[in-house]
């Protein structure tokens, strides 16, 4: 079947607030640009968005050339309770607003007239522990075959057997014959020159199995590492028609188990993991191709070479980005089951949609190479028994394993998962922490209590890594989740770094994933896993920052801030754990992971803002160090400043304005100093074995000068999708980055479309869709649109007291695709 895009001329209409119609381009997520407020329904879980309702319209023209062709209508994601109706009539409902949807639109279409289509969508607030967005975020597309054709989910590729010199892509076609009648049809598969070709009967009114074993000499297999793709072209002929289905696949090889972890084509791997969230920041849910790529792209720079899609199937954008780029997927469906966790969350559907949500995610994604996993959950209460949990555990995973027995299938346990109610025996958690014998009340309110104490009992709440699910001498976590885990192919850990060795004895066929690990300590979370080859590989919470769970990666000075919660107030807008922040520009963190992982030889330097000299960073694990790439303190002369520096190496000498001020020897790759602040230059150099192995400057900036603007691209693609991102940077007269958050800009686009504004800020009271953002670190970010046509985008960038910046791109016809 031939796909058809349906993104662009529409009329979106925000029915919640009884606005008037507007006209849209997809993807669209309509929450984005309403006002956030310090009372939002779903609070800091949303990032103080509101929820909504938003009806979308579109005329399609239908010519009569279509009649008696076969239609499916493509959604990949709607958020959320979507209904579609088409001339009037309804086509029916999609609870999940993470899985993509097909529907059957044969019948209903009206040949040679225009058709008008209606897809609602509801998202009702408390639904999500994160920024979920809301409308028709994803693409929209209808798939148009003759009578005789092959659904786009209809066909299955996977590799039988894979080396240098030879492999076999093992590929299964369902096709479809709509017609009364029966034929005799050809079906051939063709994975890049090499074809197979057979001749099979069609009944009528049938869906009839097509299988291929197509062997390919001297294959260039895919990995992460080498992300090569080939063309498969699976095509049927008969004399009332035919049709064919084209993708880009991989062929690869991939083994894990407990004792030898996991093998790509034969070479082990070791996963540098990260989980994210689906959304794009400043354009909020809107799942752009461009910005599902840049996303992927940017953490591959980074070193990353998997991520986790937290928690819910990710966009077709994303996953093409992935098998391109060369990206590990851990593709994953829910974040609850029966128990919820928000009122309005999927709790409420799940029993009678996950089967059909499963299928949906796995027929879909299949054929994508980079997926190497299913998970069918995260921190899923019931996992350690109550609610039926390890029955629902084997239902899922037999679902996944009869549409793909290729991968396995895992799910993320964590330490606070519960057993059911026995009679005459309370339900265990594996979380518990009696040990710790501090009183909340005590700490909050007693005046006597001592800084000693304090300092104490901040640290034991940062550390849920410290659960390892033994409670008063009991293991209880192996004992209540091991029913759960042994319907899986692979257990998830979260946070429970300590029971790698110890489950290595314990479970010795288990294969671990460290589905989750926290950023204040991630060198031991690194070390547990490279030391124990039952644990293929490592995802730190989080990759990316994301919309939502707001400030959960926030520093905490003292117990007062504990007891806002996990979340922090308002105005907080981001979660602040992702080794990006919300523009995509590198965290330390990044640096640091970058030296732990054996990827930077490099040393890199940080300050922490003089207000805090001296004090400790507190959080919930998630935290990192709060410090900064800026020697511009101009209030701060003459007093003390805590810096840091990361480096794989024996000793650090810091270096100011020429003279030596101090050398420390790295714990962990952190070197730390504390020095006298003066203007200038702060110059880190790194030794090793007495020799210079790096080094590195920060120099003071002068006031802002003027405003640069830099694209990632000069030339995109004039289709109406393509996306331009542009970084504005404030400098002074030397062109350094001046490192202030007080300048608001205001961005003006001819030619195209302003498609995003923001910031990396994680804490702003500001609002998207707006045209203005104030800098944060003297930073910004703009994302334009393309228009259909071929020209010129003029983008404008003003700012108080400074000249302004203009910038231009082209946008071309766009080249056909390969396939």
């Amino acid at each position: 079947m031939k796909k058809i895009p349906l993104n662009l001329n529409w009329t979106r209409r925000i029915t919640s607030s009884g606005g008037d119609g507007v006209p849209v381009d997809l993807p669209d997520d309509f929450i984005l640009n309403l006002q956030r407020t310090p009372d939002a329904v779903s609070g800091a879980a949303s990032g103080f968005f509101p929820g909504g309702s938003a009806l979308y319209t579109k005329n399609i023209d239908v010519p009569l050339e279509w009649s008696g062709r076969s239609a499916l209508l493509d959604i990949d994601g709607a958020y959320m309770n979507a209904e579609v109706k088409l001339n009037g009539q309804s086509l029916g409902v999609h609870p999940y607003g993470y899985t993509p949807w097909q529907i059957d639109v044969t019948d209903a279409l009206i040949h040679g007239e225009a058709n008008e289509l209606e897809i609602a969508t509801r998202c009702v607030q408390p639904n999500s522990r994160w920024y979920s967005g809301g409308g028709l975020y994803r693409e929209v597309g209808l798939w148009l075959g003759g009578p005789v054709h092959i659904k786009p989910w209809d066909v299955f590729v996977s590799t039988a057997g894979a080396s240098e010199r030879t492999a076999t892509a093992r590929v299964s076609a369902y096709i479809t014959n709509a017609l009364s009648e029966p034929l005799r049809a050809k079906a051939r598969a063709t994975v890049g020159d090499q074809f197979v070709e057979k001749y099979i009967d069609l009944p009528p009114a049938s869906r009839q199995i097509a299988d291929f074993d197509v062997t390919i000499s001297n294959p260039k297999l895919w990995s992460a590492e080498s992300p090569n793709l080939v063309d498969l072209i699976v095509s049927v002929e008969t004399d009332q028609g035919g049709d064919e289905h084209r993708a880009r696949v991989g062929i690869r090889n991939i083994e894990i188990d407990a004792k030898r972890g996991m093998r790509v084509n034969g070479v082990p791997v070791k996963l540098r993991g990260g989980c994210i969230h689906h959304d794009n920041a400043l354009l909020g849910a809107a799942a752009y191709p461009r910005a599902e790529e840049r996303k992927i792209q940017l953490l591959k720079e980074q070193g990353y070479n998997a991520i986790r899609c937290a928690h819910n199937p990710p966009s077709s954008a994303l996953l093409d980005a992935c098998d391109a780029l060369g990206m590990y997927v851990l593709d994953e469906t829910f974040d609850c089951w029966v128990l919820g966790k928000n009122d309005q969350d999927y709790h409420l559907y799940f029993r009678d949609w996950w089967k059909r949500d499963t299928e949906a995610m796995v027929l879909r994604d299949r054929n994508h190479p980079c997926v190497f996993c299913w998970s069918i959950g995260n921190e899923v209460i019931e996992l350690g028994g109550v609610s039926d949990g390890s029955e629902w555990a084997d239902k899922q995973a037999r679902v996944i394993r009869s549409l793909d027995p290729t991968r396995p299938v895992t799910a993320a346990f964590f330490a606070w998962i519960r057993s059911a109610r026995a009679k005459g025996e309370p339900s265990r958690t594996s979380g518990s922490r009696p040990d710790l014998g501090f009183d909340m009340d005590r700490m909050l309110n007693d005046p006597s209590v001592s800084a000693e104490e304090i300092h104490a009992f901040m640290l034991s709440r940062q550390d849920m890594s410290m659960m390892d699910g033994v409670v008063d001498g009991e293991d209880v976590f192996a004992r209540i989740s091991s029913a759960s885990a042994d319907a899986l192919d692979a257990a998830g850990y979260n946070y429970l770094y300590k029971r790698y060795a110890l489950d290595a004895k314990r479970f010795p066929d288990r294969v671990i994933i460290a589905t989750e690990t926290h950023a204040s300590n991630t060198y031991d979370y690194y070390r547990a896993m490279m030391d124990n080859p039952n644990v293929i590989g490592d995802f730190i919470w989080t990759a990316y920052d994301n919309l939502g769970e707001a400030g959960a990666g926030r520093v905490m000075r003292g117990v007062k801030d504990l007891k806002e919660g996990m979340l922090g107030p308002w105005p907080w807008l981001s979660c602040f754990q992702g080794d990006l922040d919300l523009d995509g520009n590198r965290r330390p963190q990044s640096y640091y992971r970058g030296i732990m992982w054996g990827m930077d030889d490099g040393i890199h330097l940080f300050v922490k803002p003089p207000e805090h000299v001296g004090a400790t960073d507190y959080g919930l694990g998630w935290q990192w160090d709060d410090v900064c790439q800026s020697w511009t303190w101009p209030e701060w002369i003459g007093k003390p400043i805590d810096v840091q520096a990361y480096a794989d190496c024996d000793e650090v000498e810091f270096i100011l304005n020429g003279k030596s001020v101090g050398t420390s020897k790295p714990d962990k790759l952190k070197a730390y100093a504390s020095l006298e602040y003066q203007p200038g230059a702060l110059e880190a150099v790194a030794r090793r074995g007495g020799k210079i192995v790096a080094r590195t400057v920060l120099r003071t900036a002068g006031a802002p000068a003027r405003i640069e603007l830099t694209a990632d691209r000069a030339n995109i693609d004039a289709d109406g999708m393509d996306l331009c991102f542009i970084k504005a940077r404030l400098t002074d007269s030397d062109g350094a980055t001046v490192p202030t958050d007080a300048v608001e800009l205001s961005v003006r686009v001819e030619g195209g479309a302003l498609a995003g504004f923001g910031s990396g800020n994680p804490r702003t009271d500001e609002n998207y869709g707006t045209g203005k953002r104030r800098v944060w670190n003297g930073q910004a970010l703009i994302a334009v649109r393309a228009p259909s046509a071929a020209g010129e985008i003029t983008v404008t960038v003003s700012g108080a007291g400074l000249p302004r910046a203009a910038l231009n791109i082209i946008t071309s016809p766009r080249e056909p695709a390969r396939c």
